[in-house]
């Protein structure tokens, strides 16, 4: 029973170191860039202290590395939740380098937009961190610059949706045009037909018959020849005027 209990108490202190020992194999894989490792030996640590906000962050980070920034973010966040002193300042500044990599990959402003409030939080925290000061101006202007891009973009937009409209109006004038133009030809091709029926349906003189303008035009001149004789012989029934000695 004595040697029973000298084992046990052997085992659960080896037990005991190896759990210490843990974050500290973990910290090591990280230091020798062998995230993924790195990221196995936390999660076990994790398991035997669950509540750890230093473990938390460790894994944060790794996940960061991996660019599993989900993962990441949550593991932050929960760390920002638990309001600790220690690690709020480096979590919000992670935080917003988080926030940045997922804006990237998204091209989302949300994500910009709470990356520059995550560095700020991290300045006021910590006034003197010059890389979380750096990285608040840094996101704060492609942040701007992105909105200005998505501006101009959609001015761009309305301008080619606006010409696009007008397009379609200036085509649907030209159709209108073109088919009232087609109306009125075709009218024209219609009258045409039937003035030439209407002419088709008249009666045609028969050869060596005088037409009707032809008679008319020759009356016309038979009755000038009447007036024109009849104007000679009164000219010749006036009385000459003839002047003989005055005496």
């Amino acid at each position: 029973m004595l040697c029973a209990a000298v084992f046990a108490i052997f085992f659960a202190g080896r037990w005991s170191d190896m759990v210490r020992s843990l974050p500290e194999q973990a910290e090591q894989a990280y230091k020798q860039k062998d995230y993924q490792k790195a990221l196995e030996l936390y999660q076990e640590a994790q398991t035997h202290n669950p509540d750890s906000d230093t473990l938390a962050y460790n894994l944060g980070n790794t996940m960061y590395r991996l660019g599993r920034y989900q993962e990441a973010g949550k593991l932050y966040n929960r760390i920002l939740e638990n309001k600790n002193p220690v690690l709020s300042a480096d979590s919000y500044y992670n935080m917003g380098n988080t926030l940045y990599q997922m804006g990237r990959a998204t091209d989302d402003q949300k994500n910009y937009s709470q990356a520059v409030e995550a560095f700020k939080q991290a300045v006021r925290l910590d006034p003197e961190d010059r890389d979380a000061k750096y990285n608040y101006e840094l996101v704060k202007r492609l942040l701007k610059e992105q909105q200005q891009q998505q501006q101009q973009n959609q001015d761009n937009q309305d301008q080619q949706d606006q010409e696009k409209k007008q397009d379609r109006q200036q085509q649907k004038q030209d159709d209108k045009q073109q088919q009232q133009d087609r109306n009125r030809k075709d009218q024209e091709q219609q009258q045409q037909q039937q003035q030439e029926q209407t002419r088709e349906q008249q009666p045609r003189p028969k050869p060596g018959q005088m037409s009707k303008e032809e008679a008319e035009r020759i009356l016309e001149a038979l009755a000038q020849m009447e007036k024109n004789e009849q104007e000679k012989k009164k000219e010749r029934k006036a009385p000459a005027n003839r002047r003989g000695p005055d005496w």
